[in-house]
């Protein structure tokens, strides 16, 4: 076996460098990674690959003078192998299993979690908790999705359960529209929840506060018809009615009002809480997919220190997030989503039961 290395300027990134090289995991196998600050004091990942001989010349097209050399590597690595044969190693890694079981009891997917570190088992890499954690919540960071423009479309429809916070969100994001020099003239708020008592004098007074136009509507002709009278407005925000996902007569109801109702440039943001589990937000991201959702907002970070759920939902659906809402006042706390605020909630609790 020939060994190689590979620099970057993270662990996530040199291991992306030896991918590129040799096109698959399965053609090599991880068995060091350090980091370390140069000569300019800038921080360097570095880890250590084994490939087999057949395979290196096969990725890296050298010819026969080339391959002599490199056998005599491969003799000086067995002959090193037979001396690190000689100091026993334990086979498991107690960091590794110690680190899967944390993001597991966290909310990661278990195969996620598995697929992200089995390639280090055996590995000196196993033994350093901090370098694991680190290359994992790159990853995290890598695949989470941010939507470019949080607000890019005239009309905006909200939906998501009973209870996670749409109609206070909505009233936020108006709010934050008005601060980004939206003149409030051109603003409306239309509310189709009908059903929870109280949903229109809550809307209601918001709409008065901000000082926007007010709306309610009872079904999807009156949802059209209102719609074309207010091609005069830039923004229109509209509030749905929240159901459970198992709901089946408030599902047929959304059907109706929202699939004769939407026109182009429109999004449909889906509301979710990140205290809720995991099965919990998937169960809701299917009932409401008819409507093709196109991005997140998350509720309701202040309530609970367990966000693994939403993390893997956000990896699983590979939805976008627009905002997140950090607490009930209007209009302050509400924020525009980045990566790195997303994953400093999950980063802030990840060592804690």
């Amino acid at each position: 076996m020939l060994k190689e290395s590979f620099i970057a300027t993270s662990p996530n990134e040199a291991y992306k460098l030896a991918i590129q090289k040799y096109g698959s995991i399965d053609n090599f196998k991880v068995i060091k990674a350090t980091q370390y600050r140069d000569s300019s004091g800038d921080l360097r990942a570095e880890i250590t690959i084994e490939v087999d001989e057949d395979t290196f010349k096969q990725f890296a097209g050298i010819d026969e003078e080339e391959a002599l050399l490199e056998e005599i590597k491969v003799l000086k690595s067995k002959m090193d192998k037979m001396k690190e044969a000689l100091t026993p190693k334990n086979p498991s890694s107690e960091v590794l299993d110690e680190i899967k079981t944390l993001l597991k009891n966290k909310g990661l997917n278990q195969e996620w979690v598995d697929f992200m570190l089995n390639p280090f088992i055996n590995t000196q890499v196993a033994e350093d908790k901090e370098l694991l954690l680190s290359f994992v919540l790159e990853e995290i960071e890598e695949a989470i999705k941010i939507v470019k423009q949080p607000i890019d479309n005239r009309i905006n429809m909200f939906v998501g359960t009973t209870g996670v916070g749409k109609t206070t969100t909505l009233a936020k994001i108006v709010a934050w529209c008005v601060s980004k020099g939206v003149k409030r003239e051109s603003i409306a708020i239309i509310n189709l929840d009908n059903f929870r008592v109280g949903a229109y004098e809550q809307l209601g007074f918001y709409a008065k506060n901000l000082g926007v136009d007010y709306f309610c509507v009872e079904n999807s002709d009156d949802l059209s018809n209102l719609l074309n009278s207010l091609s005069s407005k830039d923004l229109i925000f509209i509030d749905s009615a929240g159901s459970s996902p198992y709901d089946l007569e408030m599902l047929l109801n959304s059907v109706n009002y929202y699939k004769k109702s939407l026109k182009e440039n429109s999004s449909v943001s889906l509301v979710v809480s990140s205290a809720a589990k995991y099965v919990d937000l998937k169960d809701t991201y299917e009932h409401f997919s008819f409507l093709n959702i196109d991005r997140v907002i998350v509720t309701k970070v202040d309530e609970t220190k367990n966000r693994g759920s939403l993390i893997a939902f956000l990896l699983d659906t590979k939805l976008p997030v627009s905002f997140i809402s950090t607490g009930q006042n209007v209009p302050k706390d509400l924020k525009i989503a980045s990566k790195r605020a997303i994953l400093d909630y999950f980063i802030g609790n990840i060592n804690e039961e």
